[in-house]
């Protein structure tokens, strides 16, 4: 049990914690680059510049993370989690920036015993990553939790977090869809090379999730988690991206080009509310517009699917 005193001080470090974000987040471009490569040389200090790498997404975020990077260490390794799902656009991005002198290497979603997972078969096998991943985790824990126990927390977390998930709690809904394409083929090749840690370009604005963890561990995780990681961005917004980019004139994916916000995998379903509400279309019925075959693919599959949870397309 937390006595009094000692949930007064864990409160008050987290508002104090939670303020430095903020303030960190108001801070000048240039002073944030400066603070991000003390970051970036901190971990290559820690673990040596040839056992870190970049979790290279061929996005926005990860382009200007590369360029920070390789303005210290040209020949940092840059690992790409190749889904199988992801926009033409972005494998045309991660080749250009192989001619250009990255070095990248792709990793592709092969299971242990050397099956490969598609997206097909995760949906199949899971659920679809609908929503958010903070829902589809709830759903997911509740539709196959092990214990009544489990079961009732989950469904306590939804009822008391997102009510309005529960009209679709016997839906085929998981959020491990993002684990089986991308995080476990990325960490366990990671290990094969015997990487110490993981740099990656996550902001802590774009979700409640990353800002609370932003305000638990700080920046650099070294030694407190399963997996270390650096993450000189965190304090980085949106804007600050498109203002490095526009500063340093750094090529990016076309695909921001055709209205995109976010790269990705093409048939994720997390967010897309959200993006309706902000941008009046989200990226299924953009898909549509940009990437008629795939988009024929998804909603031979899974029209019915989204029909029944309401989700436009």
């Amino acid at each position: 049990m937390v006595c009094k005193n000692e949930e007064i001080t864990i409160m008050r470090e987290f508002q104090s914690r939670k303020e430095g974000l903020r303030r960190l987040q108001k801070l000048p471009l240039e002073h944030k680059i400066n603070l991000s490569k003390n970051l970036i040389l901190n971990c290559i200090e820690t673990f040596g510049d040839q056992q870190v790498y970049i979790s290279f997404s061929g996005g926005k975020d990860s382009t200007v993370l590369s360029s920070l990077l390789c303005s210290l260490k040209s020949n940092i390794l840059h690992l790409f989690s190749d889904t199988g799902c992801e926009y033409p656009e972005t494998l045309s991005f991660v080749r250009e920036e192989r001619q250009r002198g990255k070095n990248i290497i792709s990793v592709y979603p092969i299971c242990r015993d050397g099956s490969i997972w598609t997206f097909e078969r995760v949906v199949a096998t899971y659920g679809y990553p609908l929503f958010s991943k903070a829902i589809a985790n709830g759903i997911r824990t509740y539709r196959h939790a092990k214990t009544p126990i489990t079961k009732q927390h989950a469904l306590d977390y939804l009822e008391h977090m997102y009510p309005q998930a529960l009209s679709y709690l016997d839906y085929n809904i998981s959020d491990l869809c993002c684990e089986k394409l991308k995080k476990s083929p990325l960490k366990r090749t990671a290990r094969q090379m015997q990487m110490q840690c993981s740099i990656i370009g996550t902001l802590a604005e774009e979700s409640q999730i990353r800002k609370r963890d932003w305000i638990a561990y700080g920046s650099n995780i070294f030694f407190q988690k399963k997996d270390n990681q650096c993450r000189p961005l965190s304090f980085w917004t949106n804007q600050d991206i498109w203002s490095y980019i526009k500063l340093y004139k750094l090529p990016i994916s076309n695909l921001y080009n055709q209205g995109y916000q976010r790269n990705g995998c093409m048939y994720c379903g997390f967010g897309l509310c959200s993006e309706r509400r902000k941008f009046g279309i989200n990226r299924f019925e953009r898909l549509a517009q940009t990437h008629p075959k795939q988009y024929e693919y998804m909603i031979s599959r899974w029209a019915s699917f989204f029909k029944e949870c309401g989700i436009p397309y």
